[in-house]
């Protein structure tokens, strides 16, 4: 299949172009980064207290589950990237 041919294929599967179809993802692994970071400075800045524990724990968890979508999103776009560069849409 002709790059041509992918792009139209990928427009008719997605309605849009090749590369506004990994637009969301690489925003969402940059906005799962910059999550990360912000929860891990709650995370810092409460240490320590002892009313904070729950606050800390809640951080934690939010920091890893940020810290695990943002991987997955990360590792995706590459694919989809990868993928669509190879085939040569891109």
């Amino acid at each position: 299949m002709n790059p041509e041919d992918l792009v139209t294929a990928v427009k008719e599967a997605f309605g849009q172009y090749p590369e506004d179809v990994l637009g969301p993802i690489k925003m969402a692994d940059e906005g799962f980064g910059w999550l990360r970071e912000i929860l891990i400075t709650i995370q810092r800045e409460v240490e320590g207290e002892n009313f904070a524990l729950r606050v800390a724990k809640l951080a934690a968890a939010g920091a890893y589950l940020a810290d695990d979508i943002g991987s997955y999103c990360g590792a995706e776009h590459e694919t989809m990237r990868q993928k669509l560069q190879e085939s040569g849409v891109i």
